[in-house]
């Protein structure tokens, strides 16, 4: 049974995911449309931090939206979670999770994985690809965060790519905003990914699992 602390390594994942602390009123905001990921998302407050009141809404873009107490947000900033905008500011993923121990670790990643992980599915590879975005003067922190992702991955022992370019696109508001991005390939990382990070997304953990069965060419150059 998960303690409160791998509980809130997990929730922390999905605060560097689809979640955001609003930055001055410190509401912990999921915005997702998986209904097993919002489900997660809720039962894990519920059992840290009791009945805190929380709204459904959805965004712009009609995702659904859980809103909880301030409560939460204030607590998991305490905890090292970024308050306002990801793409605007600096973030690394908290000491306590990043040397903590392998459970603790893949807490994080399982959750981080369900809300940003995808399966490319090229003719040269399939792979299992995190992608990560800032605005583009914040380059530096983008890759030393996605390292802290590929060291903790390694770790566990599932080997990863470089960093590479993933794309450089301007918002409405004139702002550049840098994709960039790593991926996991190889029959060993994959089956090591699959037993040692626990993904609760329903369709992403078929497909993951499906990507050394069979004839699913793994071994790859890039994603």
């Amino acid at each position: 049974m998960a303690n409160n602390l791998d509980l809130t390594s997990r929730l922390l994942g999905h605060v560097f995911g689809d979640g955001s602390i609003h930055k001055n009123k410190k509401y912990f905001i999921y915005t997702n449309a998986t209904p097993e990921l919002q489900t997660e998302v809720k039962d894990i407050v519920m059992k840290i931090f009791g009945k805190v009141p929380f709204n459904i809404g959805t965004s712009i873009a009609g995702t659904p939206r859980y809103q909880y107490s301030n409560k939460v947000g204030y607590a998991l900033c305490k905890r090292g979670a970024p308050a306002g905008s990801r793409v605007l500011q600096k973030t690394f993923i908290p000491a306590w999770v990043y040397n903590g121990n392998n459970k603790t670790k893949a807490s994080f990643l399982g959750a981080l994985f369900d809300d940003d992980g995808y399966l490319r599915d090229s003719k040269r590879s399939r792979a299992i690809v995190l992608k990560a975005t800032k605005i583009h003067y914040l380059e530096d922190n983008l890759r030393d965060y996605l390292n802290q992702i590929r060291e903790m991955l390694e770790s566990l022992g599932i080997c990863t790519s470089e960093i590479k370019f993933d794309q450089l696109k301007s918002r409405k508001d004139g702002c550049e905003m840098l994709s960039l991005r790593f991926w996991i390939i190889g029959k060993e990382n994959i089956i090591k990914f699959k037993e040692g990070i626990p993904l609760s997304h329903p369709s992403k953990k078929v497909k993951f699992s499906d990507l050394f069965v069979g004839n699913h060419q793994v071994n790859g150059e890039g994603a």
